[in-house]
């Protein structure tokens, strides 16, 4: 599908809103790649992260009453039901817009004209038929499932590693204003050390998966957000991985200037100095701040969409003036 988009623009040109399908595709023929890829190193890091959990298990207390694995399922669930319902009403536009051609030009196969409408880059290409149709529509469903995948993964991604520093910071604050010995934080520091780690190495692993989300995000929301808004889920899950991580420094702060040790100090320097958050291939970090940044970006962009847009209306307007003057004149 990839290379029939490509094949229609060396013979139409490039335009902005055709370059969507070229995009959708794309960054489907991408990321199953970049999963190939992370499939292939994911037993080393899941058999780290669970060496990780098992110790956890046993020092930290679980107040979530939800489990994990029960937020994932709901999560999954939504996701991949609202793509369900998205995917199911462009087949129900396009098999509108199918049959009111139909009708116009008194034909009878809404099927053909509805594959022919909706998949142009291919079947100008190539002659119809049913077994093709049904082929491309194959690919269609499965790229629109695995591109709202990209965004499920990362978004579990995130909960998870979320959901370790959120058992630490409870195993802190159960001792928020307590006397407790130098070893119980080093314990607690040696913890927060195996988490930063256990990050670095997750991101090390996924950060161009989440270049990929963010940078396709971006762009189909600057192309669509005339006409609809963007959740902005992916950034909020994965800007609570930095959220938790700074989560300690206020528990470390009340400790007691009797109870203050080198161990104290040092877990409060590195929670107050190290950045722990997902990335995309380090160019920037995941955090609630970067929401805000998106958002200016968006805005900016826009507005010069707006403009450019206006500036070629007023182009057309002043052509087609031009145009019913010198039939006039003929």
């Amino acid at each position: 599908m990839t290379i029939f988009n490509i094949l229609q623009f060396t013979k139409t040109g490039i335009n902005s809103m055709k370059t969507t399908s070229l995009v959708f595709y794309g960054t489907s023929l991408i990321a199953s790649l970049l999963f190939l890829k992370l499939a292939k190193l994911w037993p080393c890091l899941a058999l780290t992260w669970e060496k990780i959990e098992r110790e956890f298990m046993f020092r930290h207390r679980r107040v979530s009453r939800i489990s994990l694995a029960g937020r994932f399922k709901l999560i999954t669930a939504i996701v991949m039901t609202l793509a369900m319902i998205e995917h199911t009403l462009s087949i129900l536009k396009g098999f509108s817009y199918a049959m009111t051609c139909v009708k116009y030009r008194s034909d009878s196969d809404v099927i053909a004209e509805y594959f022919e409408s909706q998949f142009p880059q291919v079947f100008s290409q190539m002659s119809y038929s049913l077994w093709k149709a049904i082929l491309v529509d194959i690919i269609n469903m499965l790229s629109t499932f695995s591109w709202n995948f990209v965004d499920l993964f990362l978004i579990l991604v995130s909960m998870a590693l979320a959901d370790q520093f959120q058992q630490l910071n409870s195993r802190l604050n159960s001792v928020r204003g307590k006397a407790m010995p130098d070893w119980w934080w080093a314990e607690a520091r040696n913890d927060y050390n195996h988490l930063a780690s256990l990050t670095r190495r997750v991101d090390s692993h996924i950060s161009t998966i989440v270049f990929l989300s963010f940078a396709t995000d971006l762009y189909f929301i600057c192309i669509q957000l005339l006409f609809s808004f963007k959740t902005t889920a992916v950034s909020l899950y994965a800007a609570s991985v930095n959220d938790e991580s700074r989560l300690p420094a206020p528990i470390l702060y009340s400790v007691s200037s009797a109870n203050y040790s080198t161990e104290v100090m040092r877990f409060l320097t590195q929670v107050t100095t190290d950045s722990i958050s997902l990335t995309g291939m380090k160019f920037f970090s995941v955090t609630r701040g970067l929401v805000l940044t998106i958002a200016g970006t968006i805005v900016t962009y826009e507005l010069v969409l707006v403009q450019i847009n206006n500036i070629q209306q007023t182009i057309q307007s002043n052509i087609t003036n031009i145009c019913e003057v010198t039939m006039l004149i003929l």
